[in-house]
Parts: structure tokens; sequence; C-alpha cells
């Protein structure tokens, strides 16, 4: 990949660490007005509005495996968002943002296993690293386990897959990422409309009419979903997922700064430190994937030098 192409990847992951990085106190703003199922209908319905006006003409003409992909992904984005909202509804949300980044662990630990290759020390002690520091900035007063932080961990646990397998399935196809994202997305508004319907009931269609939960949902759903989930899925492809993971392992620190400006919080020392940590880690990962690539690289021009010399 040319440098200038690596650097937008980067800083396209970067922008979905800070955009869901504000998703937390949204969310939590929004739920105070309406049920988790019903609220993530309505996200995604908006959502696939949107990317159907869109994409209508090229989704009836995708491939069989276009719309396989699109409907597994959609399967797993059912399984994150249910299990991360419903979990940020049962735990705080200092134990969320811990627990949610670690997937940025459990990521390289996915890859190893399904691409069967591995692990690098370097790229494990940044990862480490970034979650001692998410550690740091979200551990304040003590830590008790529940129901909430399962939910937590087991989204933290399907972001890993969900990446992973994403880039494997879609690695050398020419897949459209719009039709690839209109079809996980319709997958999952599906599913929550179902969920809404069978926990709600009738109830399911009463819907708030403040202006605050419309801006917020159309927030959440045109940037947090539309546009988030769009650059993820394309700069997943030109890039890793250890390194998408490391990337945006920085969401914990976006999320604290957002909750500092706009929330009125307040961080201390221990706090800052571990913020500053996540950056560091996720630059060291950075460098150490990217010397890994050049060594691999080298490696590999070396052995092909090997077999033409041998002939």
């Amino acid at each position: 990949m040319k440098k200038e192409k690596q650097w937008l990847a980067d800083l396209s992951l970067l922008l979905i660490a800070v955009v869901w990085g504000s998703s937390y106190l949204a969310t939590k703003v929004v739920l105070s007005d309406i049920a988790v199922f019903p609220f993530l209908f309505i996200r995604f319905m908006l959502t696939v509005i949107i990317m159907a006006l869109l994409t209508w003409k090229k989704c009836v003409k995708a491939s069989i495996h276009t719309w396989l992909s699109g409907i597994i992904f959609g399967l797993f984005l059912s399984g994150i968002f249910t299990s991360e909202t419903w979990g940020i509804n049962g735990t705080s949300a200092t134990n969320a943002g811990f627990l949610i980044s670690l997937f940025v662990v459990f990521t390289p630990i996915m890859e190893s296993i399904m691409f069967r290759t591995r692990l690098n020390v370097g790229i494990l002690g940044s990862v480490l690293l970034s979650v001692i520091g998410t550690f740091f900035l979200t551990m304040k007063d003590g830590y008790q386990f529940n129901i909430g932080d399962v939910l937590i961990l087991v989204a933290a646990l399907l972001r890993a897959v969900q990446m992973t397998v994403t880039q494997k399935m879609t690695n050398g196809r020419d897949m459209d990422s719009r039709v690839l994202v209109t079809i996980q997305l319709s997958v999952v508004a599906v599913i929550m409309g179902i969920l809404s319907l069978t926990t709600e009931g009738i109830h399911a269609f009463v819907v708030p009419s403040s202006m605050r939960f419309w801006l917020l949902t159309a927030y959440l759903a045109i940037f947090c979903t539309l546009f988030a989930f769009y650059i993820q899925l394309t700069m997943i492809r030109r890039t890793s997922p250890t390194r998408v993971g490391l990337l945006m392992g920085t969401e914990p620190l976006f999320s604290a700064l957002f909750a500092v400006f706009l929330g009125g919080e307040h961080l201390s020392v221990q706090e800052w430190l571990g913020g500053l940590l996540i950056v560091a880690a996720t630059y060291y990962g950075r460098h150490m994937e990217t010397r890994i690539r050049i060594k691999d690289r080298m490696d590999k021009n070396n052995t092909n030098t090997s077999a033409v010399d041998a002939k």
C-alpha cells in the first residue's frame, strides 16, 4: 500500500474512534427517553433509508457472496449493538469503557487464530500497554462485576471477531462497500424491529417527540452508524484487523474528553496518564506493524530472488 493511502486509512479509522467516543454520552441521554430495542430500530432504520436511496440499484445487482457477507456482518453487528447498548444500560460508564476496549486485545488474537499466524511480541506489547492505559483512564472507584459487564465483554469479543471475519471475507474480492453496509444495516434494522415488537408490544411504536431525542438519534444514525461503518468496512480492506484495533483503541480516550468538555466530568492525573498511555500504545503499535510489514516484504523478495538464482 502506498504511504499516503495508509495514512488516509489511519486518519479515517481515528475519526471513527472520535465519533464513537462521543456516542456513549449521546446514547446515555437517548436511553432516558426510550427502551433499548425501539431506539436501536429507529437508529438503524434511519440509516437504512438513507443508504437504500443511494444504493438500491447496486444491491439488486450484487452477487450472492456480497449478500451472504452482508447478512453475516449484519448478524455480528446485531449482537454487538444489543450487547453493548444493554451493557451500557446495566453497568457504570467506567466499567463499560474499560471492558469495551478489550476488543483491542481480542483482535490480534482472533487474527492470529483465523489467519494462523504467530503473534508478534511488539504488537502484543502495544496492545497490553493500551489496556493498562485504559485501566488507568477508566478505573476510578473500584470494580464490581455484574451482568452489564458481561454484556460489554461479549460486545468487545464480537467486535474483534467481526473485524477479522470482515477482512477475511472481503480480502481480494471486488465488493462494493456501500452495498455491504446497506445489507448489514438492513439486517440489524429487521432484527431490532422484531425484538422491539417482541419485548415492547404496541408500545414499540410510541416514540419521544422531543427535539433532543431526534437530534441525538439522527447524529447516532448518520455519523456513528452510517459514516462510521462505511469507513471501517472500506478501510479494513486496506489494512490489517490488528491495525484497525489499535487505532480504534483510542475510543475510550475520546469518550473521556467528551465527558469532560460536554458532560462536565473531571479527570484526575491518573486518568490523564491512562489516556496518554493509550495514545502512546497506538503510535507504538502502528510503528511496530510498519516494521513487520517491511521485514516481511524484504523476506519475500529475498526468497523470490533466491528461487530465481537457484534456477
